[in-house]
């Protein structure tokens, strides 16, 4: 099951404001001294109120007037974008004293120059992030008021306050705040405009990409399995033009799949090829022991084509139903690697070097001890270049005290967090000998049994995992606050959501939110779960029955919450997106689109088991702001 990606406000500095100065000066005839003159200019936006004029002396000088007084300094900028203070009118001269008979006449001194407003401060400047491209950077700094004119001389302009400045961060984000969200009146309010992409389909959490953005066509490409109905499990695939809108275009996948094997596990992943066509790969939920493809080549699908994993051992020791499920193929370099639940309920890679035409077997990317149901559960992200992440655990949390571990493909080889190789060839002579190891050996993203919040949480699964443009990396999961030494059939353990954020050198985790009851009885730890945004590190979304912002209100329904983190995970702010809603909002994703845009896609409706549901596909469409 995987979700991903909203929220860039660019900042930057106003340019400071021209300095101006000049100085005027007054003259006198012979005689007595002059008097001073008395007025000195007044400070402020009207400028400085010239001297009065001095008496005529005998002999002396006249006194010019005084100097007026420096303008008052600018006011700090804020965090935001500033806005240049006015700059104080110029006080007049002062004037001339009058002449007196005999004399010789001798200038005045000139009024000297009013001091400038001083700057205003700077906007604060946001947190830095780890390696790559611009990102949290606080928002440009108000600027300083200018000064006001000083009395008899000219003002000099207040400094702008300077703009915070836009520190490098995570992701590539310039900005970060919540949005800003007024929900409409009445029931199954949503923040915008919801589209219905499919009356009927579903999917579950372990194939991916469930749905993707073709950026060249601009297009939303989404894949689900319809359950009940005439359409009973068929695999669809929509197409949606993102330009114009419109009614989605729903395509059938070939399958040879019977009609009666509806499970949202047999749901297809879908990867977009450099030609522009597209691959969808799904497989039956332990039915049998074959992958199947499509190509769509822009107007049909392909005929199915099947890889049969019989002579890799299939069905694999330990039940009749050790067969194969999922599907989640990436390109690494031109070669696509899909990673299938197989070889011993271990995660067996495929591999195919003409784009989705033919297929063989790799290796094997595990070699995990089954403990129960399967030896574990894994999800992937890839850049589709260099890399695919992955985190994976033991065993179902249902049998397991599970932990989440986090390791990656590159070059052939598998590398846990820090780099270091723990399989130095995923690629195997066949699928009896392997060199790859238990996943257990792989960085710990979250042991069991840590505390977070002060919650103690074990019995781990993981919803999510994204790896930024920047190589910071983030996993959503769930861990259970009880019932941690067992699972009694009739039991509902307390789970909780938790954020885990890699910076390169450790894991860091941080407390959601409840998670709410099991979606159905014989599934205890199934959740609405959640999902990251691929393109902003800031943003993620939650399905809950509970209020994040205090961990206790609840609604009646599952609802989606938008949670905005800017500093690095540490803390989230929460903006709801569902609202008193009348049916069920789980399994929320975001496919990788680009900074500008998110696609926010859920399920909508009734959730009575993976083999019966009544969801309609449904979401948002915007950009991230």
């Amino acid at each position: 099951m995987t979700p991903r990606r909203m929220i860039k406000i660019a900042s930057r500095s106003l340019p400071l404001c021209a300095l101006l100065l000049a100085s005027c000066g007054g003259s006198t005839t012979g005689g007595t001294p002059g008097t001073a003159g008395t007025g000195a200019g007044t400070a402020g936006t009207s400028g400085g109120t010239a001297g009065t004029t001095g008496n005529a002396g005998t002999s002396g000088t006249g006194t010019a007037g005084t100097t007026g007084n420096a303008g008052t300094t600018g006011s700090a900028g804020s965090v935001g974008t500033g806005t240049a203070g006015t700059t104080g009118t110029t006080g007049s001269a002062g004037t001339t004293g009058g002449g007196a008979t005999g004399g010789s006449a001798t200038t005045g001194s000139a009024g000297t120059t009013g001091t400038a407003g001083s700057s205003g401060s700077a906007g604060t400047t946001g947190t830095a992030g780890t390696t790559g491209s611009a990102g949290r950077g606080g928002t440009t700094g108000t600027a300083g008021t200018t000064g006001s004119a000083g009395r008899g001389g000219n003002t000099t302009t207040g400094t702008a306050g300077t703009g915070g400045s836009s520190s490098t961060g995570t992701g590539g984000q310039v900005a970060c705040a919540p949005p800003t969200v007024t929900l409409p009146s009445g029931n199954d309010a949503v923040a915008g405009t919801r589209i219905q992409f499919n009356d009927n389909g579903g999917w579950c959490w372990y194939q991916d990409e469930r749905a993707v953005v073709d950026t060249k066509t601009n297009k939303l490409i989404i894949a689900s399995q319809a359950s009940g109905g005439s359409r009973s499990s068929q695999n669809d695939v929509v197409i949606y033009n993102l330009a114009t809108g419109g009614t989605p275009m729903r395509t059938t996948l070939p399958s040879s799949l019977g009609t009666g094997t509806v499970d949202d596990h047999n749901s297809p992943a879908l990867l977009i090829r450099p030609d522009g066509n597209y691959v969808a790969q799904w497989a039956g939920h332990r039915s049998d022991c074959i992958s199947r493809f499509s190509i769509f080549n822009g107007t049909t699908w392909s005929a199915e084509q099947k890889v049969d994993w019989t002579p890799w051992g299939c069905p694999w020791a330990g039940a009749s139903t050790n067969m194969v499920t999922y599907a989640n193929p990436w390109y690494l370099g031109s070669s696509i690697y899909t990673m299938v639940r197989s070889v011993g309920t271990d995660p067996g890679v495929l591999t195919s070097t003409n784009d989705g035409q033919s297929w063989s077997y790799y290796g094997r990317l595990m070699d995990t001890v089954q403990t129960g149901y399967v030896a574990g559960y894994f999800k992937y992200w890839g850049n589709n270049t260099d890399r695919i992440d992955f985190v994976g655990t033991e065993a179902h949390p249902r049998d397991s005290d599970t932990s989440l571990y986090h390791g990656y493909i590159s070059g052939g080889k598998v590398y846990n967090s820090t780099g270091t190789v723990m399989d130095d060839s995923l690629m195997d002579a066949n699928a009896t000998t392997t060199t790859s190891v238990n996943i257990n050996k792989y960085t710990a993203a979250f042991k069991t049994g840590a505390t977070v919040k002060g919650v103690k949480l074990c019995r781990m699964w993981n919803h999510d995992i994204v790896r930024y443009a920047d190589g910071t990396i983030a996993i959503l999961g769930q861990g259970r606050a009880d019932n941690c030494t067992g699972t009694p059939a009739d039991s509902d353990p307390d789970k909780r959501t938790i954020y885990m954020r890699f910076d390169g050198t450790s894991w860091k985790t941080t407390y959601l939110v409840k998670s709410g009851p099991k979606l159905y009885p014989d599934e205890q730890d199934y959740t609405g779960l959640s999902a990251l945004d691929p393109d902003d590190p800031h943003t993620i979304y939650v399905s809950t029955i509970y209020d994040p912002r205090d961990d206790t209100t609840k609604s009646t329904k599952r609802e989606i919450w938008r949670g905005t983190t800017c500093d690095n995970g540490a803390t989230f702010s929460w903006t709801q997106v569902t609202a008193r809603s009348t049916a069920d909002n789980i399994r929320p994703i975001v496919p990788k689109w680009d900074s500008s845009h998110t696609a926010l896609l859920w399920l909508n409706g009734s959730y009575t088991s993976a083999q019966n549901y009544a969801l309609k596909v449904v979401g948002l469409i915007g950009p991230k702001n």
